[in-house]
């Protein structure tokens, strides 16, 4: 979510980090589209969606599509304004989101591929800032002058800023020499259906197999969540792996061993991973969504070893990675994708976005799916 994260966190000497394997041999590899680059926009939620998105296009046989993510940043910034206005000033103003922000685009206004909509009017590329505080501004002063909802020329200011900065949407295009409108592109050129994608998460906090609004700043729109134990979390995630779907991943990006300029997301041998301290670190606000990113393989690293305090190396069994394609351009040597540890997955993944029919038959009975 945001513009620019620096990792200035050092590590402490007394910890002995579990240092990923040069080398990883890849159990799982999903087909997905190339790496993309948010740059100084805080729309990471766009981009993993779309990918997602994209990779189940082409799961469903329906070829590969570029999709727009600034057509649905354009969008949804309307919403969050009206949402803001609404709750006079109660729901969080950022240009953060999540899945189900597109979910709402795309019901309400269609679908966009990219070369219809590249969303870059006044900069070469996505540079927010500008954008982003003249849309805090304006939405505070509307709040000033004690205003509920959006009326047509406050509505008419936001969409001129909006165009200034990332175009007009398109209102007809082309697509492989056919024309569309986003409404009817969504239901003829690419034909999913938006309430086949479900938003999970894993807390003690309230019962499992059921539903719930989950308290994240960027959940602003109030979305219901299912919850489930922590066990059922990874196993949904592994099982729809292994069934060909690829799982959108919304977590804590912020760690000191989360290193994408590295190419890795793991933890320190010291960490307890269960589902209590999971729980205690959503509590004391350790984990909370910082990054939203397009889980489309899963690996495991070769034996081992490492080095202990005492200078002696430990053999290691090889353990479980997931693959994840970022939204920070071609930065490490995988060339912006990352490796993720099953510790850190089961730690700090606040939730996850699948496709129903992904979930194990047992759990979706459970869930009452």
């Amino acid at each position: 979510m945001r513009y620019l994260i620096i990792f200035l966190l050092s590590f402490s000497t007394w910890h002995l980090l579990a240092q990923p394997s040069k080398d990883f041999e890849m159990e799982i590899l999903i087909q997905c589209t190339p790496i993309e680059n948010q740059q100084m926009s805080g729309t990471c939620w766009s981009f993993a969606s779309t990918s997602f998105l994209e990779s189940e296009l082409l799961r469903m046989g329906k070829g590969k599509v570029n999709l727009s993510e600034m057509y649905f940043a354009y969008y949804s910034y309307l919403s969050k304004i009206e949402q803001h206005l609404a709750t006079q000033g109660q729901s969080f103003f950022t240009a953060g989101g999540q899945f189900h922000d597109v979910m709402r685009v795309i019901k309400k206004y269609g679908i966009v591929p990219q070369d219809a909509y590249k969303g870059q009017s006044l900069f070469q590329g996505h540079y927010h800032p500008p954008l982003d505080s003249i849309m805090q501004a304006y939405t505070m002063n509307l709040l000033k002058n004690n205003k509920k909802t959006l009326t047509a020329s406050d509505e008419d200011f936001a969409k001129t800023v909006l165009n200034t900065f990332l175009g007009t949407p398109p209102i007809t295009f082309y697509h492989q020499e056919k024309q569309y409108t986003p409404q009817n592109f969504l239901k003829e050129g690419l034909g999913f259906d938006t309430d086949n994608y479900i938003e999970i998460t894993s807390v003690t906090s309230q019962p499992f197999y059921t539903k719930f609004v989950l308290e994240d700043k960027y959940n602003w729109t109030k979305d219901m969540y299912y919850n489930v134990p922590l066990e059922d979390f990874v196993a949904i995630t592994n099982e729809a792996l292994k069934k060909g779907y690829t799982v959108l991943w919304d977590g804590d990006a912020v760690e000191p061993t989360f290193k994408a300029e590295e190419g890795y997301a793991y933890l320190a041998d010291t960490t307890v991973v269960n589902q209590q301290t999971r729980q205690r670190d959503i509590n004391n606000k350790n984990t909370q969504i910082e990054h939203v990113m397009h889980i489309v393989g899963l690996a495991k690293d070769k034996t081992k070893e490492n080095i202990t305090k005492k200078n002696k190396k430990v053999k290691e069994q090889a353990k479980h990675w997931y693959y994840i394609k970022n939204s920070w351009g071609e930065i490490s040597k995988f060339h912006g994708f990352l490796y993720m540890s099953e510790e850190y997955f089961k730690m700090k993944t606040v939730a996850i976005v699948v496709h129903k029919d992904a979930i194990p038959l047992t759990i979706r009975k459970k869930m009452k799916l």
